[in-house]
């Protein structure tokens, strides 16, 4: 019974050893290798987004990559600047990755973001995402904003992209070094 077995390990080793794989699925092997391969890889990238002639954002990145057919570019270690009508930067971005789905007008930063305005109100969060069409930001994770007036966290946020106004969704709490300036969105 002892040598059967062993016969019978060693055919099959043989048998696995000399079978290949027919072309058809060499082939859908190598399709779905390619579609996960990016169409451009940038390294120490920059890019200019415009609205009509005038530069509204300027991208840095140390590494860019496109998956056109997704329309998903992916950027690693971002630094963004918004810039206003006048060419001065308005507001800082800066974050780990993100992703760019250029169709419909999305940037979505991950890991470590925080954005700094010119009046230096500071936002960090993990996960924002900026529609540049409507000039807004959101997110669903935790958010904590300090400014001259104090800090506050909770989670979610809306906003504009410059932070001069933004509303807190859930779980908000903080401290305020001048109370008396928050106002309701009914007494404005």
């Amino acid at each position: 019974m002892k040598y059967s077995l062993s016969a019978l390990l060693l055919l099959l080793s043989i048998v696995i050893g000399c079978s290949h794989d027919e072309p058809s699925s060499n082939n859908r092997i190598r399709a779905a290798d390619q579609s996960s391969v990016p169409d451009s890889e940038v390294s120490g990238a920059k890019i200019y987004l415009y609205d009509g002639s005038r530069v509204t954002t300027e991208v840095v990145a140390d590494k860019i990559v496109q998956f056109e057919a997704e329309d998903s570019t992916i950027a690693y270690h971002l630094n963004i600047d918004i810039i206003d009508s006048l060419g001065k930067v308005t507001t800082e971005v800066t974050g780990d990755s993100g992703v760019i789905h250029e169709g419909i007008g999305e940037f979505t930063i991950y890991g470590n973001v925080v954005v700094v305005t010119k009046d230096n109100t500071q936002l960090e969060t993990d996960v924002l995402n900026w529609h540049s069409k409507t000039d807004r930001i959101y997110t669903d994770a935790f958010v904590r904003i300090t400014s001259d007036d104090g800090v506050i966290s909770g989670w979610g946020m809306e906003s504009d992209q410059r932070l001069s106004w933004y509303k807190i969704l859930h779980r908000v709490s903080g401290e305020m070094t001048n109370p008396e300036k928050i106002t309701s969105p009914e007494n404005k």
